[in-house]
């Protein structure tokens, strides 16, 4: 053989997802279940892992592995553990043949590629070692039957040895010491029960915090729960499931199904210290599908979850539409829905709350069913001959030797394919298909009146929307950029109707009015505007960006007050025509900078790949082609509605549902970095309940125009002000003098010596005068950019509103005085867990604790320490 000859295979493997739940390890070593376990084999055509085996003398010594696109360690006993067993049989075939290559002896060359996210909660682990083990074991040539090499997927990853099956496979546990009866067999074919169907709603395509093997052994180590569940909960599902799957009974198998997953996480809560792979869009899911059955008066859809907050719905095709009908509505923003699936129409109207959380919680679906098991390909992933810098695969069924290069954007998504005829070296471009798969070589772009309409389309697509959408920005953008463009349109038809008044206003038509007159009122309006736009930023520049929402939306507030003023300005006298023109120009500079400065916010949460400049450029886009519109409705309106009752009418409906659009669009969007409103709501719930709100919820509960930093008592009246001293003055201020006076301060913060400088931290002024008391925050430190609006400021606000909330909390401060310079402090004793506030817990519920937006510029005093001989 020729030294540098390259041995390869390749193979798919599927995605399987668990009903009765394999966790726990009697033997880690050689990954053997505490429990038998029983999945369902997921269509390839949905989900799949693509990897080809190759080795070769011409390859660097020792063994790799690249897992989609990046290099990853081979080093571990897992996957150590499938090289050394498979090798050790092709060696046994070698030394019985000598006549063939010596295989065993070369290095392995793994290149595989997932098209679901990796260890996320959608078993990518199990996919990924069947395909590993099955394409070494066709690149040795080996003979072992499915069940035999589940024996070596099963110590890569337990729930792998199910994936070398199609259908429904169990996995017996099996009670040798050696393990070798604890592998996978067939319950039943994929087409035993076809019309089993999966619909995956993928909260997160994150890395989980807590890996299976680490969770499984804290579980089997601690929890009770589980021990009941190995030797009485386990045993009853699998037979019950056997016995369901083998009568097609549908309702028993959800049962089952939802049981056992109920089962599995109530013992991973029961782990100490607690394992929670669900969130609260996980438990939207079930309160969705106990509404659907429940509409159905039957159970026509089951749920589980497996170690990740995805959702997996199971369902028969017959129930498609009511299952996938009453997800569609909410979720139809998002990526993975297959063609038609969003015409389907369900009875079945989601609860507000359960589809809020959804909707905002989904990044994409995944429409799948049962499907088949490992299928060799003749797709490759490495090169016959050299290691390939691109993604170089032959193609299926070609005549020739061709090679497919995928050509991806800077998402990751893939733009096109390239077929290379490398002895023709003609390049042509390969037809992408609906579930991005890889395409055949009869599916070739040439000019056909199809490629071209797809072609067209997705220009039009890459023209208004930002590149490697919806990845590359964050969920609620479309939400909003839809409304945004619905009162474009309108404000562009009103702003029609106001500029004829204004020409009106002008003395266009008025032969008493001179060109001069109207020059001067231009220089006038202009100059006004100016003026305003000065002013407005230098009042208003810094809360802007904390108030974003409210700022975009009352800066169309301003827009059509303006347009209310243009159009009646041509029935004024003339002194009070120029006050009303110029009093609307300076309203609409008030709009240019609230709009351009909460749109410049908006488009910073937005962007989700260092993207801003094209978000806004696209943004653009959109408006222009909606202006483009607009004029074209809004000429037709002009000219046919002109006298005075109807133009007003016609304003009248066009502001108010020009308004309503634009409070439905930031009522869209969820932001996650933290200001006074929102992080009040936050911590005010917190107190209540121990639980933290996502960004989703506090959205939803969020004021957009009226706020004010209060705290209100359970009959709705305030019992305390909340703000940020605007300096050590305004903390120390005179109309104090007759209230009683406090400075409260964190114990931990307390304890510098004397003569020392306080670290950053801060202190509240607590007044309280009658029933109301007033709390102003007292920032410490020297002041930096890097500490300009930094934790101490969110955990500042978090105190306060803790005293604002609970007014008693002075009986558990210390009796103990420390000096601040001359002023008397407080402590807070904050030992408790109920008083602590982990920031990790809210990076976790999705919120951005590196750069609260609060009060950024609010000044920091630096304070020395004196002893009592020293005042």
């Amino acid at each position: 053989m020729s030294d540098n000859k390259v041995y390869r295979a390749s193979t798919t493997a599927p995605v399987n997802i668990a009903v009765v739940k394999y966790w726990g390890k009697r033997d880690p070593k050689l990954n053997l279940p505490t429990n038998s376990s029983l999945s369902v084999t997921l269509s390839q055509a949905d989900l799949r892992t693509l990897t080809t085996a190759s080795c070769s003398a011409s390859y660097p010594e020792g063994d790799s592995l690249i897992l989609n696109g990046e290099a990853s360690d081979v080093s571990g006993a897992r996957t150590q553990a499938c090289f050394r067993e498979l090798r050790a049989r092709r060696a046994a075939l070698e030394e019985k043949t000598p006549s063939l290559p010596k295989l065993s002896k070369l290095p392995l060359k793994i290149v595989t590629e997932n098209n679901f996210p990796t260890a996320a909660g959608l078993a990518s682990s199990a996919a990924g070692f069947a395909a590993l083990v099955r394409a070494i074991a066709d690149l040795y040539e080996l003979p072992e039957s499915p069940s035999e090499l589940s024996l070596i997927a099963r110590q890569g990853s337990g729930s792998a040895c199910r994936s070398l099956f199609g259908g429904y496979v169990a996995w017996r546990m099996g009670d040798k010491a050696d393990g070798t009866d604890s592998k996978a067999d067939l319950v039943a074919e994929a087409s035993h029960w076809p019309e089993m169907r999966a619909l995956i709603l993928v909260v997160s395509a994150a890395k989980k915090g807590v890996s299976s093997t680490s969770g499984m052994q804290q579980t089997v180590a601690t929890s009770g729960l589980f021990k009941q569940r190995v030797a009485e909960v386990v045993p009853k599902h699998m037979g019950e499931m056997e016995e369901a799957i083998a009568k097609r009974d549908f309702e028993k198998f959800a049962e089952v199904t939802m049981r056992d997953s109920n089962s599995f996480h109530s013992s991973c809560a029961d782990t100490y210290p607690p394992i929670f792979y669900m969130n609260d869009v996980s438990r939207a899911a079930i309160r969705a599908v106990e509404q659907i059955n429940a509409a159905a008066g039957k159970t026509i859809a089951a749920y589980t979850f497996d170690a990740g907050p995805n959702a997996v719905i199971y369902y028969l095709e017959e129930n498609a539409a009511a299952v996938v009908g009453a997800f569609s509505p909410i979720l139809g923003s998002v990526g993975g829905w297959k063609e038609g699936a969003k015409d389907l129409k369900s009875s079945v109207a989601l609860d507000e709350a359960v589809a809020g959380i959804i909707q905002s919680g989904v990044s994409r679906v995944i429409q799948t069913g049962v499907g088949e098991g490992p299928i060799k390909s003749d797709i490759y992933l490495v090169g016959e001959d050299v290691a390939q810098k691109f993604s170089l695969k032959r193609m299926a069924g070609a005549e020739e030797k061709e090679v497919l290069i995928e050509e991806r954007d800077g998402t990751g998504r893939i733009t096109h394919r390239w077929l290379h005829n490398t002895a023709s070296r003609k390049i042509t471009l390969a037809r992408q298909s609906h579930q991005n798969t890889i395409p055949t070589v009869t599916t070739v772009l040439a000019t056909s009146t199809t490629a071209g309409l797809a072609n067209m389309r997705q220009i039009l697509y890459d023209a208004f929307l930002p590149i490697g959408y919806p990845d590359s920005v964050t969920p609620d953008y479309i939400g909003y950029q839809t409304f945004d463009s619905l009162q474009a349109f309108f404000s562009t038809i009103t702003g029609l109707l106001a500029n004829r008044a204004i020409l009106q206003g002008l003395g266009v038509g008025d032969a008493s009015s001179s060109a001069t007159y109207a020059l001067l009122l231009t220089i006038l309006k202009d100059g006004i505007s100016r003026v305003a736009t000065i002013a407005f930023a230098y009042r208003f520049g810094l809360v802007i960006e904390p108030e974003c929402k409210r700022y975009r939306y009352l800066a169309d507030i301003f827009n059509d007050s303006a347009f209310f003023l243009d159009l009646f300005s041509p029935y004024f006298d003339p002194w009070t025509k120029v006050l009303a023109l110029v009093l609307a120009e300076a309203l609409r500079a008030m709009c240019g900078v609230a709009a351009g400065a909460s749109k410049a916010a908006l488009s910073k949460h937005f962007a989700r790949r260092n993207n801003l400049s094209e978000l806004n450029a696209k943004e653009a886009s959109q408006e222009t082609a909606v202006g483009l519109v607009g004029l074209l409705v809004g000429s037709i309106v002009v000219r046919y509605v002109e006298s005075r009752e109807a133009v007003f009418a016609l304003m009248v409906v066009l502001v108010f549902v020009h308004l309503g659009m634009n409070y439905l669009g930031v009522r869209c969007v969820q932001l996650n970095v933290l200001n006074q409103q929102r992080a009040t709501i936050l911590f005010k719930h917190y107190m209540q309940t121990k639980q933290i709100l996502s960004p989703a919820q506090v959205a939803s509960r969020e004021s957009i125009v009226f706020w004010t930093p209060v705290i209100k008592d359970h009959r709705g009246e305030v019992i305390t002000k909340i703000g940020f001293a605007k300096s050590y003055a305004h903390a120390m201020t005179a109309d104090l003098k007759s209230a009683r006076v406090r400075f409260v301060t964190p114990k931990q913060q307390s304890t510098e010596k004397a003569g020392q400088k306080a670290h950053p931290g801060f202190i509240l002024c607590l007044c309280e005068r009658g029933d109301i008391a007033t709390i102003r925050i007292l920032l410490l430190g020297d002041w930096s950019p890097t500490e300009a609006n930094d934790i101490d400021t969110l955990m500042a606000w978090y105190y306060a509103t803790m005293l604002a909330h609970d007014r008693t909390l002075a009986s558990k401060t210390s009796s103990q005085k420390l000096l601040h310079g001359a002023i008397p402090v407080d402590e807070i004793e904050i030992g408790g867990s109920n008083e602590k506030l982990d920031s990790k817990a809210l990076e976790q519920a999705g919120w951005d604790v590196n750069e609260p937006n609060l009060d950024a510029f609010a000044p920091r005093i630096s304070i020395g320490f004196e002893d009592k001989k020293g005042l």
